[in-house]
């Protein structure tokens, strides 16, 4: 990419062998799937998780199998979890055989899950799936059940998706405290304070609070005529303000997944958009330089007034509507602003409890909470967007992952580590994978591209945007592959995943040319 390697990072696993993939709780009978078309947009999750009964056609349709064997249905399931669209529904034989047990490592307390997203429900799913039979208890700030965000700024805006649409509807025995607010956790006395000042004390303690919407220290405090699109709440509120008869302008701030998808969600309302962002490129952070160049072109050609490099430096309400002043010297008239720049850690209620939160909670391989100290926390593990951890799939370094899969896979690990305990819990070394909308076009990743210093386009061209990129970078062991990305070829994306990660060793260099004797 842009930036030239300072020197050789060191990649954790130097061979050509694969970290291992999240573990699946194996079926106990077949299963039957079925597809909603109206919802499915072919992003191939599906195909990746389960290419025994998903398969993509080279023309782009799904094809699927109905029923799936019982050696099958574990890897079916899990492609119905981590579909974007929540389009599969996978339906177990009536008679089922006993929960497993073998795998808990205690089947009786109370386990707190702090946080009421889908990190939360995943980590609930898993533990009934291994057996925990005792108390599950979830405290969630919503008033309702978990849903899925990512079509929040897109399906949902555009009514294609109603509030109902998007609740996950797995079913799960817990007892769920839905409209409470987290206040305090007490790691020594094993509780957690909730509103009211009730205290609640538990036996394991997962913690997936995930994040909020991030501000900007400048905006006005209080403006109708400003938005942010996090919860279904806030979605509904810039819904209802999009249909308004006289809203023509509206300014998207944010260079970002949610900005981008906000823009194209906007333009389909007919409204003119301007797209202010801070980086040189839209998406760069995520894609690089190249491929935001890519999705600029995308957007401008949609229609969307791109400004790159700016900042808000003012706001003025005009009566009708605000004026921002950039720090360009322009200034944009805007009937609707709205923000997308990103999320904030929701760890306020941890401040004073002894762990590390410098960005959300730290966590080891394990996805063990760590105290100031880094020691882990006893009983205390954390998911999702909150989590930040070392994935050694690629290095030693902590860092968050903010992705629909990323909640699901982490809240399983999780749940699976807190049951395991300290002796036998395994290292999360997921392939981090998300997708996006331009404007029609699919954009689809698996990996970190953010690591990468250089980029190969290994099938089709940047100029036709229908192309699949990979992303390397140098470690001491030689040559990693960080990550790939597919513009418009979901059916390709399947072959480069598990390469994500490895290293090609370094050739041996002797003094002799002729090599060794």
């Amino acid at each position: 990419m842009s930036a030239p390697a300072a020197r050789p990072r060191e990649a954790v696993e130097p061979t050509r062998a694969q970290p291992p993939r999240p573990d699946l709780v194996p079926g106990t009978g077949p299963v039957r799937v079925s597809v909603d078309n109206n919802r499915c947009h072919i992003y191939g999750i599906c195909e990746q998780e389960a290419p025994e009964t998903f398969r993509i056609s080279e023309g782009g349709s799904l094809h699927y199998e109905t029923a799936v064997p019982a050696k099958h249905a574990a890897a079916a399931k899990q492609a119905a979890r981590l579909c974007p669209m929540q389009a599969v529904t996978v339906r177990e034989a009536p008679a089922r055989r006993p929960r497993p047990r073998s795998a808990a490592r205690r089947s009786t307390g109370r386990i707190v899950v702090a946080g009421g997203g889908l990190a939360g429900l995943s980590a609930v799913t898993r533990l009934r799936e291994r057996g925990f039979d005792g108390e599950l208890v979830v405290v969630g700030e919503e008033p309702r059940p978990p849903y899925s965000r990512p079509p929040l700024s897109k399906q949902f805006l555009t009514g294609e998706l109603r509030g109902e649409d998007l609740t996950f509807h797995q079913q799960t025995d817990a007892h769920w405290l839905l409209g409470t607010r987290l206040v305090s956790l007490d790691p020594l006395r094993r509780t957690v304070e909730l509103s009211g000042a009730e205290r609640l004390g538990y036996d394991g303690l997962v913690i997936a609070t995930g994040v909020a919407a991030r501000q900007l220290p400048e905006r006005p405090l209080f403006s109708p005529r400003l938005r942010t699109v996090r919860t279904l709440e806030d979605a509904v509120a810039l819904q209802a303000a999009l249909q308004q008869a006289r809203l023509r302008r509206v300014v998207v701030v944010g260079g970002g997944f949610v900005g981008c998808e906000l823009a194209c969600t906007v333009r389909r309302f007919g409204m003119d958009v301007t797209l202010v962002a801070s980086g040189g490129r839209l998406l760069e952070r995520v894609l690089g330089p190249q491929l935001g160049e890519v999705v600029e072109r995308i957007q401008r050609r949609a229609g969307v007034d791109v400004r790159l490099r700016t900042r808000i430096i003012d706001w003025a309400d005009t009566g009708y509507g605000l004026r921002l002043r950039l720090d360009d010297g322009s200034s944009v008239e805007a009937d609707l602003v709205v923000l997308g720049v990103g999320g904030a850690p929701r760890t306020e209620w941890l401040r004073g409890g002894g762990l590390d939160i410098r960005d959300g909670v730290r966590c080891d391989r394990f996805c063990r909470a760590l105290d100031l100290d880094g020691r882990p926390v006893p009983g205390v593990v954390a998911a999702g967007d909150v989590a930040c951890w070392p994935n050694e799939r690629f290095d030693a370094v902590p860092r968050r992952v903010e992705h629909l899969i990323h909640a699901v896979e982490m809240g399983q690990h999780a749940a699976d580590s807190l049951l395991r305990g300290p002796d036998r819990a395994q290292r999360f070394t997921p392939v981090p994978r998300f997708w996006s909308e331009q404007h029609g076009v699919r954009i689809q990743a698996v990996g970190l591209p953010a690591l990468a210093e250089r980029i190969r386009i290994a099938e089709g061209s940047l100029r036709s945007e229908r192309f699949v990129a990979t992303f390397h970078r140098d470690t001491r062991h030689g040559p990693q592959t960080v990550a790939a990305v597919a513009f418009d070829l979901p059916s390709r994306l399947l072959e480069y995943r598990d390469l994500i990660g490895l290293v090609t060793p370094a050739p041996v260099t002797h003094p002799n040319p002729r090599g060794p004797r």
